[in-house]
């Protein structure tokens, strides 16, 4: 069966481009272009996840996600939070409301939130593991990651995580593969 995820963006192209994707990766695609709609339309289908945009009008995100959690229909629905730009008050209010994820659209290409949004759903899985720096090979691979300033976090300094998505449209045995930092991402 189809998983069916809300688009909540409020540029028709930046919309477009997210239907497009999910689309060819199977999902039935609902698409909205402001808070309004998408909660009329969240009630009434009950999408298995939610992607909002934090710039969306009529009622914007942060509201929209409120509303979604007073109501026992869409309650558990997951949600990922898009941007443009990772404002740092947007990603906070995000994970206060208790969003699953916080995508900025600059930064995390389109097939990148299918995966997180497969993740979400329990479609993909993910692994994190600690990074040990004295391990042969950690720092080199960390360096051709593009990670040459060190193993911690640039904005925290906590240290990074090694973590390993699988790739399913390449085979069961293809993963990406980044450090993040368990604070931060």
């Amino acid at each position: 069966m189809k998983k069916k995820i809300l688009i909540a963006i409020e540029d028709g192209f930046t919309r477009k481009l997210y239907s497009k994707v999910f689309s060819e990766e199977k999902f039935e695609v609902l698409e909205v272009e402001n808070g309004e709609k998408s909660l009329a339309l969240a009630k009434k289908e009950t999408p298995d996840i939610i992607l909002v945009d934090v710039l969306l009008s009529k009622i914007g995100c942060f509201d929209l996600i409120k509303a979604l959690k007073k109501e026992a229909a869409t309650r558990k629905i997951p949600i990922m939070v898009f941007a443009q730009v990772g404002r740092e008050e947007d990603r906070l209010r995000a994970i206060e409301l208790e969003a699953k994820d916080f995508i900025v659209g600059v930064i995390t290409s389109p097939p990148d939130v299918v995966l997180r949004a497969k993740m979400h759903l329990g479609e993909q899985k993910i692994y994190r593991l600690p990074v040990l720096k004295d391990v042969s090979g950690t720092k080199e691979l960390a360096k051709d990651l593009g990670y040459a300033a060190g193993l911690t976090c640039s904005r925290c300094g906590s240290p990074l995580v090694l973590s390993l998505i699988r790739d399913l449209s390449r085979g069961k045995n293809y993963f990406k593969v980044s450090f993040i930092c368990p604070k931060c991402d």
